[in-house]
């Protein structure tokens, strides 16, 4: 049961008390189940790896960040009208995964991974082959257990199309984001050029990404962006300045979370430290009053040792 929610608020959106305990207790519901869809999937890449050499990137991230969910829950509702409740209801990525496999192995690997998970009990709600197309390469499938509200999301790359994607993430995010508008001044059309300019950008790390032979074989084909070869080349440096502060940007946000991180650690520890050593002396002061308390005059009777001592080494899980 979730906590009492109040109302959140960023990056210029916000969702009401309300709306954000419908999203909150969503993304609850996705972390609680975490544990064990990590467990299965390694199951999956243990096998796939053995056949095919499939091996599963970037674990840490397979449950997507609450805050996250909340902003696309809250443009959502501000931007396309979408309830809430819908988005909530309707979303497949809280839990993702993704598989690699090299491009000659690409096509098979990803059919034995369709049979194993169709062998624990999902199908696939929606297949996006995007192979063919000039911005992102991969396929994108979301599945689901029948007869429970249980989801993911997985992608499958091969190692060069992942670093792409990875390394193509801040013009994603541009790209999607208000920071384009904002950037043109609410001018549409000049919008639709710095768009136009961050396709060409990510384009262009795509460029040398082998296509896996078969992968036609697998979803639905999309090609859901078409390059623009008038975009002016000075739109296309000024989104790739933008694009470097915005990895600036999202690096210091990084540091900083785990700063806080360490720091919430150093907390707790210092709270432990001094419980455990009042636990500690506690344990010494039973054991010599114990000790005390003996009948002097039976040298035979059976001597009191101290109680155990703790391992300095134990203390609580601070996970």
């Amino acid at each position: 049961m979730s906590e009492p929610t109040g109302g959140w608020e960023g990056e210029g959106y916000r969702l009401s008390p309300e709306q954000n305990r419908v999203v909150t207790e969503r993304w609850e519901r996705a972390a609680a189940a975490r544990e064990r869809m990590d467990a299965m999937m390694k199951d999956v890449q243990q096998e796939t790896a053995q056949s095919h050499g499939g091996k599963l990137e970037g674990l840490e991230y397979s449950l997507k960040d609450v805050d996250s969910f909340r902003r696309k829950a809250a443009a959502a509702a501000r931007d396309k009208k979408v309830p809430v409740e819908k988005t909530a209801r309707k979303v497949n990525d809280l839990n993702r995964y993704t598989l690699t496999f090299e491009p000659d192995s690409y096509t098979e690997g990803v059919e034995r991974t369709y049979e194993r998970l169709r062998e624990q009990g999902y199908e696939p709600t929606g297949e996006k082959n995007t192979w063919q197309d000039p911005v992102y390469k991969g396929i994108n499938t979301t599945w689901r257990r029948a007869g429970s509200e249980e989801k993911f999301e997985l992608q499958f790359h091969t190692p060069d199309s992942f670093k792409a994607k990875m390394e193509n993430h801040e013009l994603y995010e541009i790209s999607r984001s208000n920071d384009i508008d904002d950037l043109a001044e609410q001018d549409e059309q000049l919008a639709q050029s710095y768009r136009d300019a961050a396709n060409h950008l990510q384009n262009e790390r795509y460029a040398n990404v082998r296509i896996p032979p078969g992968q036609e074989r697998i979803g639905e084909q999309l090609i859901r962006d078409e390059l623009n070869p008038r975009v002016p080349p000075e739109h296309v440096e000024l989104i790739r300045r933008k694009e470097a502060e915005k990895r600036a940007e999202n690096l210091a946000k990084a540091q900083a979370k785990a700063e806080a991180k360490k720091e919430a650690e150093r907390a707790a520890l210092q709270l432990d430290g001094p419980a455990q050593a009042e636990s500690q002396g506690l344990r010494n002061r039973l054991a010599t009053k114990a000790t005390a308390a003996a009948p002097r005059q039976n040298t035979a009777a059976p001597r009191i040792e101290p109680l155990p001592q703790q391992s300095r080494s134990r203390g609580p899980s601070l996970t």
